[in-house]
């Protein structure tokens, strides 16, 4: 059977697998979103009335499960690089993934969920959010299924529905991976390794002290996290704005990445009267120094995915 062979091969054999038959079955959710646009405006709508998930986006776009499988392997490969006994034990701390397992967990507590999509691209939804919590949370279900193979079994599922491989082949390369067996500390390791830690929030006090133009040195990003909103800005071409530093200065600062020149700016504009319109070169490293001192609520809020 599927789920004891599964658990016979290694955490990295699994996530292999599923990151693997995850992004074959991922078109079906592409393919759904891009000829029925208004289904992503019913999912969107389930975040208003879902338990809310700490640290998450308030919505969703049409590429967010594809850029979270493609975090989620970027996360291993770097893991792997710097722990090559058990990689999935080190993701269980990297801050770049929470985000997302916050964001995509957010409709599915929603009890609409179940009614607003075709069962397929439902399935190409919830095998990212099975991966991502099992490597961040928690190992099981509440039926005693790892949630590796709960998503591995989504993705077969999905591609089947689909016909878009046949079990065959789909053996086949579950058979790719029989020589990676599980390690018998495997799970220890997991239990053991750190989990993703929480920055302290603000509060109202805060808030205010930030209308007012004070420094809060509070849910700031460690320096993962602002490696990683610098990431975005280079290959995701998002940039940072500020609209209460904006509102207390009169100048709108725009940080962003210039592809064209292969370095990081700055832009200044008098939204007041448009006196001035400059721009400056920064280093990588001055951008990594501002960026660690903004908030993650504002950075959230010019949607980096932190």
């Amino acid at each position: 059977m599927l789920d004891a062979y599964c658990h016979s091969l290694s955490d990295e054999a699994q996530l292999k697998i599923a990151i693997r038959l995850g992004n074959m079955a991922m078109p079906v959710w592409d393919k759904y979103i891009k000829e029925n646009p208004t289904a992503l405006d019913k999912i969107n709508a389930l975040f208003e009335d879902a338990i809310k998930v700490k640290g998450g986006a308030g919505k969703i776009d049409a590429a967010f499960p594809a850029r979270a499988l493609e975090k989620i392997e970027r996360s291993w490969k770097n893991a792997r690089e710097n722990n090559s006994r058990y990689p999935v034990a080190a993701m269980k701390s990297d801050a770049t993934l929470s985000p997302m397992l916050a964001t995509i967990m957010h409709p599915l507590t929603n009890p609409q969920w179940d009614n607003i999509l075709p069962q397929s691209v439902k399935l190409a939804y919830t095998l990212v959010f099975n991966i991502l919590v099992w490597i961040l949370y928690r190992r099981r279900t509440d039926q005693n299924e790892t949630h590796v193979y709960v998503a591995i079994n989504q993705a077969i599922d999905t591609l089947l529905r689909e016909s878009i491989l046949p079990s065959n082949d789909i053996n086949k390369i579950l058979q790719e991976y029989q020589q990676q067996t599980r390690g018998a500390s495997e799970d220890e390791e997991w239990e053991n390794a750190f989990p993703v830690g929480e920055s302290e929030e603000l509060d109202k006090e805060d808030i205010y002290r930030k209308m007012i133009g004070e420094k809060v040195h509070k849910d700031i990003p460690d320096h993962k996290l602002a490696k990683e909103v610098l990431r975005q800005m280079r290959e995701e071409g998002k940039s940072y704005r500020n609209e209460l530093d904006e509102y207390n200065t009169g100048t709108r600062k725009t940080y962003s990445y210039n592809t064209e020149k292969k370095s990081f700016w700055r832009s200044e504009f008098d939204v007041i009267v448009g006196s001035f319109h400059n721009e400056y070169a920064m280093t990588e490293g001055e951008m990594l120094s501002f960026i660690s001192g903004q908030s993650l609520f504002d950075l959230r809020s010019s949607n980096f995915e932190i």
